[in-house]
């Protein structure tokens, strides 16, 4: 269950329920413990108040634990007002928002706006909790610029995704992307496993990885591509990622973050004010990740 601490979409009412450091606190606090307090160290179910507003101490072993500890807000360097603030822009802008922009809105350093930009990415990716049905198509696509001799699905130094809609009547209702090595049936099975019910009717080009999917996908059939006039609104959703990445984003060095972002709010592009809750939640939840996991440096 989702607590509805926010809903709506306009600043002037965010700013109004979130403008200061203590009511965003007060957030975390109900997430965090909406289903009572339990001390991580020994489980002791009695705490007390500390003088750090937010913060619980266990009245059995004595430890005491922030509202922010252990959530992506661990740590946090700068007031969790402006942390806030950056979620709210980063789930509400419909287009986007770079880093650079956080940097000039809320005023921090942009390698600290980036840090925390990547943060709330890492809670956007999927939980493969709910499999794609009905439906589907799939296909991939490159990320990158043209190279000399690299034709079909040679990539060369160019990025490869998988992309997967589910259809509604009109358009797609939700979608998948996940950044692959190559197009071999190793890569693109855990995509399906993870994604894709093995009851969903399945259409896809005429690749041969995905013919040895078939045993698996009773229901996947294959259709020429015809340069993707066959895959009207896939293709459509390819190109507006590309739109997204190069008018937002301008370069980007790890792209399944991205991809996890792009997804997240496309999938929940009808939940209005409730996309700053559940963002929030999953934030809270999220266990905490360091400079080095995000960027993947020593």
């Amino acid at each position: 269950m989702i607590l509805k601490l926010f809903t709506g979409l306009s600043i002037y009412d965010f700013q109004a329920q979130f403008g200061d450091d203590n009511s965003c606190i007060d957030a975390l606090v109900k997430i965090k413990w909406k289903d009572g307090y339990s001390c991580r160290y020994c489980g002791y179910k009695k705490f007390c108040n500390t003088k750090k507003y937010g913060e619980r101490r266990c009245t059995s072993c004595g430890k005491p634990e922030s509202a922010t500890a252990k959530t992506l807000f661990h740590k946090l360097k700068f007031p969790p007002h402006k942390a806030f603030m950056m979620l709210y822009m980063i789930v509400t802008t419909k287009n986007g928002i770079s880093a650079l922009e956080l940097h000039r809105k809320v005023g921090l350093h942009k390698r600290t706006c980036l840090y925390f930009k990547r943060k709330v990415m890492a809670a956007m990716a999927s939980h493969c909790t709910y499999k794609m049905d009905g439906d589907i198509e799939v296909d991939e696509t490159y990320w990158g610029g043209k190279e000399k001799g690299k034709p079909g699905r040679s990539k060369g130094s160019k990025k490869l995704i998988v992309v997967a809609i589910q259809k509604a009547k009109r358009g797609i209702k939700r979608i998948q992307l996940k950044e692959i090595e190559n197009a071999g049936v190793k890569q693109l099975k855990p995509f399906f496993e993870d994604h894709i019910d093995k009851n969903a009717k399945i259409t896809t080009d005429k690749w041969r990885s995905y013919t040895s999917l078939k045993s698996e996908y009773k229901n996947l059939i294959q259709i020429p591509s015809s340069k993707g006039k066959n895959f009207d609104n896939l293709h459509r959703l390819i190109m507006s990622l590309k739109y997204w990445l190069r008018g937002i984003h301008h370069s980007v060095r790890d792209l399944q973050p991205y991809l996890d972002e792009f997804s997240y709010k496309f999938n929940r592009n009808r939940m209005g004010g409730d996309i700053f809750n559940k963002i929030l939640s999953r934030m809270v939840n999220y266990p905490e990740v360091s400079y080095s996991q995000i960027f993947n440096v020593a």
